[in-house]
């Protein structure tokens, strides 16, 4: 493959480039290199520290009579949401967030990653009105920021 730089509005000659990967397949690549790091978390994950969801796919979204019977209702667990390159891990419990937060960063150090704690931030959600302590959430022994507070 080769390159020029344009500096100033004038073209370089072009020069070979030994080693990169071209921009049409890097994205895929980290696509992919992400879904297995992803697989690899989610393998340490228990259901139980997930969110989980029912649904229902005939139409009837917000019919809550249809999401509470058995027959034709479908559930899954979340264990992560991710857009771009940003992913939100959530739980129902201090503990079970702790718990995912420690399979993702065996999971990152096992791909040679690590968790940036200084860009991570958290937020919770109080469970009831006047809650304010929040619990701290440590990776490798740092502490996470914390993001916003909401209360219910």
């Amino acid at each position: 493959m080769y390159a020029r730089v344009v500096m100033s509005g004038v073209e370089s000659d072009p020069f070979l480039v030994n080693i990169s990967i071209k921009q049409g397949l890097a994205p895929v690549i980290l696509n992919l290199f992400l879904v297995a790091i992803t697989l690899t978390f989610r393998h340490g994950v228990s259901a139980d520290d997930s969110i989980k969801l029912n649904y229902h796919l005939n139409g009837n979204l917000f019919n809550i009579r249809r999401l509470q019977a058995k027959t034709q209702t479908s559930s899954m667990c979340v264990f992560d949401l991710q857009y771009a390159d940003d992913a939100a891990i959530p739980s129902h419990s201090a503990d079970g967030l702790q718990r995912n937060l420690d399979s993702l960063a065996e999971a990152y150090q096992r791909a040679g990653l690590l968790v940036n704690t200084k860009q991570t931030e958290m937020m919770t959600q109080a469970p009831h009105l006047g809650t304010t302590a929040q619990p701290s959430f440590p990776i490798d022994s740092d502490l996470l920021n914390n993001g916003q507070h909401s209360v219910i």
